[in-house]
């Protein structure tokens, strides 16, 4: 495979990639692979459980022995759980985009402050048009990051994790639907959206990673 090393624009005796990417990403997956089986136990298959007794109960059974309340809780605990990993994955992508970026302003003239745009777009232009850096490779890892955003940026930004079914927003939803394993769930007057499983949450981490080594590193 060959030996890599940071690029020279990176170059700070202080900054150890290992520790600031590799192994915090190592944690991510830990910590979902540790928790997992308790959501998958306690929540999953208790919705799965009250969506099968909602569809073959009577009203009379649905009536007297539903439990409504139970089944919010443990759906809004599922969003809770996916929902709230998703965006602190996104985070960390942002943060270590910004560290990256610092480790270099401070030799260049032009710096962060200097670039047009906001997080991870102003980050990823100051790659590409202040350091140099040939990004072409990355361009699959970028398009999917950029789903992400507009993700991360619904369930930031909007009260619900519902968007509505018009030609206004066509374009998000269409960029909704074709993140993998995203549940996306046509209601009519409006579409649902929701993290149901961690396979969403590794595969970013396996972006975030390339995406981040390839920025960093380059072949020695």
């Amino acid at each position: 495979m060959g030996l890599y090393r940071h690029r020279q624009v990176f170059n700070n005796d202080s900054y150890q990639y290992v520790l600031e990417v590799d192994f915090q990403l190592d944690s991510f997956r830990e910590y979902i692979k540790l928790t997992e089986k308790t959501v998958e136990n306690d929540i999953k298959e208790k919705i799965k459980a009250y969506d099968r007794f909602l569809k073959e109960a009577s009203d009379a059974e649905i009536e007297y022995l539903y439990d409504f309340e139970d089944h919010e809780i443990k759906i809004q605990t599922r969003q809770l759980y996916y929902h709230s990993l998703f965006i602190s994955l996104y985070s960390f992508l942002e943060k270590k985009m910004y560290q990256f970026c610092r480790l270099a302003e401070e030799h260049q003239t032009l710096k962060i402050k200097d670039i047009s745009g906001d997080g991870i777009f102003k980050y990823y232009k100051y790659f590409k048009k202040v350091l140099g850096i040939n990004l072409d490779g990355l361009n699959a890892e970028w398009t999917e990051i950029t789903k992400y955003n507009k993700l991360r940026n619904r369930l930031v930004h909007s009260q619900t994790n519902t968007i509505e079914n018009g030609d206004n927003n066509k374009e998000l939803i269409r960029t909704l639907q074709s993140i993998n394993n995203l549940v996306v769930i046509d209601k009519g007057d409006y579409l649902e959206f929701e993290i149901t499983d961690k396979e969403l949450l590794m595969t970013f981490c396996s972006i975030i990673s390339k995406f981040l080594n390839d920025v960093y590193l380059e072949k020695a």
